[in-house]
């Protein structure tokens, strides 16, 4: 990142563009990760992908910071997936709190704990569930506002429209909008996170609690969500889209077609609990369990394991894998180990 921003700088003296307060940061990740899909007798895959994310912020007079970004992409999650991400939001963060305003997504899960593994295992793993969670559609073009409060931090996200992005009408007649509000507080040597959503337009909601605190040298994080879904709002098509956030983080947000799977109107319950601990300064390991039940009676438990270890200059090396049973058009386990490095 350091020469990258180096030469931004250079290339910005060049040309005589100057700001007192403005600041343009470049970083980067890739990976490269060989997976064991769960299918059986599928082949073994290889995935590569790399990620150049531009940082841009500004400080007002006021003292209001105002920032945004943009990146430029090789999914690991499709072959040739190149593409450009971001540019579709602006944050405003002044006072310690913040406002985001364009393509947001909503938390339409609260309380939904144990699934950790992400990336090429998360894309390419074959597993796939026939238990519906998680509202048909949570993102789209609104706004996410995020305040501290005291100790504890409040966030409201409300997408007024899931059928655009950057450009559309806002909470238009017959659009689907989906609002989540999330309150996070310590309690002792616990945090507690409680919240809530529900979409206008269909009849779903959802609420969810969560608590973590420190046990036995690392941190257990235990979680309980109901979320109340409708067949009417069905989605079949997955998706996949990388996005650049803030000045230094290309992220990654799947967004899953769960309630394809659904067949009649009711509620699905998500008991989950993660728990990841450092085993020395430079290896970690976390695990996670998720047991899922939906209104047509179909039902899976998931358990994830990832290790990873650090190997200094910003790579590190990984071992992913999940195990899915129960009521799925493919359970089973998959693996993946690889490098990922920041740049």
């Amino acid at each position: 990142m350091k020469k990258l921003t180096l030469a931004l700088s250079a290339l910005a003296a060049v040309f005589g563009v100057s700001s007192a307060n403005a600041d343009v940061s470049v970083s980067g990740s890739g990976s490269v990760g060989y997976i064991a899909p769960a299918s059986s007798g599928a082949d073994g895959e290889i995935a590569v992908g790399q990620y150049i994310s531009f940082g841009l912020s500004t400080t007002t007079a006021s003292g209001m910071t105002i920032s945004g970004g943009m990146g430029l992409t090789q999914d690991e999650s499709a072959n040739n997936g190149m593409g450009v991400s971001g540019g579709r939001t602006l944050t405003f963060a002044t006072g310690g709190a913040s406002l985001k305003i364009g393509d947001v997504e909503a938390g339409d899960t609260p309380g939904s704990v144990g699934g950790l593994i992400g990336g090429e295992l998360d894309h390419h793993s074959d597993l796939n569930s026939n238990v519906a969670s998680g509202f048909a559609d949570d993102d789209g073009l609104g706004f996410s506002f995020s305040t501290a409060i005291g100790a504890s931090s409040l966030n409201i996200t409300h997408v007024g429209n899931t059928g655009a992005d950057s450009y559309g009408a806002f909470d238009a007649d017959g659009a689907t909008s989906v609002t989540s509000a999330s309150v996070t507080m310590p309690m002792g040597a616990y945090s507690i996170t409680a919240g809530v959503a529900s979409a206008d337009g269909t009849t779903e909601s959802a609420s969810g609690i969560s608590a973590s605190g420190s046990i036995g040298g690392g941190t257990l994080t235990v979680g309980y969500s109901l979320q109340t879904l409708d067949t009417s709002a069905k989605s079949t098509a997955a998706s996949y889209a990388v996005s650049a956030v803030g000045a230094a983080t290309t992220s990654i947000t799947t967004t899953a077609a769960t309630n394809g799977d659904l067949d009649v109107d009711g509620d699905t319950t998500v008991l989950g609990a993660t728990y990841a601990m450092s085993l020395d300064a430079d290896t970690s390991v976390s695990i996670g369990y998720q047991s899922v039940k939906d209104a047509d009676s179909e039902s899976h438990t998931q358990t994830d394991v990832v290790v990873s270890r650090a190997l200094g200059g910003g790579a590190s090396v990984f071992l992913e894998m999940r195990n899915l049973s129960g009521d799925a058009a493919q359970d089973g386990t998959a693996i993946a180990v690889g490098s990922r490095v920041s740049f």
